[in-house]
């Protein structure tokens, strides 16, 4: 779909995708993946349905629906008298099943080998209803978050596509924000920094990163592409410092896994890091408000603040890559905005 980072590759035919969504998509499909399509989804549902840690007692709740209803449906068909005489009605068999202690292959074995052999032929056409709604993941789309910074104002909660909110400012102490010294400033390495969020961000469809909690396995992923992508941030005793956009653009690209980026992704993460550069009209605030939302470079300060919440140490003392966050902001507040533009014009060109 050319909108997020695929995370995923059909194991039929290779093609990279990024949600279900771009999965079934048939703008989306190529040949070779229409033709391996529906041989996965069978495949697929009987692993799945089989998969002893694969549903939490929600999904197999419903489960179980869908193959009520598909029983329900069934019920006009012609079956031989012996099997329906033989089978009790799936409502009986499933009345005395606890669904949040019952595991799926115990499920699965409640049903007729007629049943079983129905149920997976009506998921041969991913395009109709059943397979549709047995394979959408409602939790998944509730979680899933555009990036922040594609949200338009005027956007409403009726929107079809659910935009992340802008992540919460730090506080950056005015001791810090000091002339810019002479040499190579640190918004090239700033560059690197915004390519590694933009990626995180569509990698892991959560917007704002520091939304995501300490217990989910995306909380350890996030905070390890960041120390894949941009070890200079991690590191305390780095000294490396892009000098150029060239520069910058390729160390990252050199320390991306290439079975999970296309040239043509690169190029939507360059779009995304001049979005996140460019400065804006100076905003027009309430007193009460944080004076940093209306800075002209308030969207990198919102992108360093949303890493600086996801490395943010539970003690009070601030970590190193906090502080380091922190110098960067207050680096950032004393650029130019003139400066920060034509960095921004540079990348977009890439």
């Amino acid at each position: 779909c050319r909108r997020q980072v695929s995370r995923y590759t059909c194991p039929e035919c290779n093609l990279p995708y990024c949600s279900s969504t771009c999965f079934k998509s048939p703008a989306s499909l190529s040949l070779a993946h229409t033709n391996c399509s529906e041989a996965f989804y069978k495949k697929q549902i009987e692993v799945d349905i089989r998969s002893e840690s694969s549903k939490s007692a929600e999904e197999r709740q419903k489960m179980l629906e869908l193959l009520k209803r598909f029983e329900e449906d069934s019920l006009d068909d012609n079956m031989p008298d012996e099997e329906e005489e033989d089978d009790d009605d799936l409502a009986d068999r499933f009345a005395e099943v606890d669904i949040a202690s019952a595991s799926p292959d115990s499920l699965w074995s409640l049903l007729t080998k007629t049943e079983q052999d129905k149920f997976i032929k009506a998921l041969h056409d991913p395009s109709g209803n059943f397979a549709q709604e047995l394979l959408h993941s409602e939790e998944l789309e509730k979680e899933s978050r555009e990036p922040w910074w594609e949200a338009s104002p005027g956007l409403t909660e009726d929107d079809d596509i659910q935009y992340g909110t802008k992540p919460e400012l730090i506080t950056i102490p005015s001791s810090m924000v000091k002339p810019l010294p002479s040499g190579p400033p640190l918004i090239y390495n700033l560059c690197s920094i915004c390519i590694a969020y933009a990626f995180i961000t569509r990698r892991l469809a959560t917007s704002p990163l520091s939304s995501l909690d300490p217990t989910d396995s995306d909380y350890d992923e996030a905070r390890r592409l960041f120390g894949q992508l941009v070890p200079f941030l991690l590191d305390r005793k780095s000294t490396v410092l892009h000098t150029t956009v060239s520069d910058a653009i390729t160390d990252i690209w050199s320390r991306f896994d290439k079975s999970t980026l296309s040239t043509s992704t690169f190029s939507v993460l360059m779009q995304d890091t001049a979005i996140l550069l460019r400065p804006l009209a100076i905003a027009v605030t309430t007193p009460t408000h944080n004076e940093l939302a209306s800075h002209p470079n308030r969207t990198p300060i919102y992108v360093l603040s949303d890493i600086y919440r996801l490395f943010q140490s539970q003690s009070a003392k601030p970590s190193p890559v906090s502080h380091k966050l922190l110098f960067y902001a207050a680096h950032v507040l004393a650029t130019p905005p003139l400066v920060m533009r034509s960095l921004a014009d540079d990348v977009a060109v890439r």
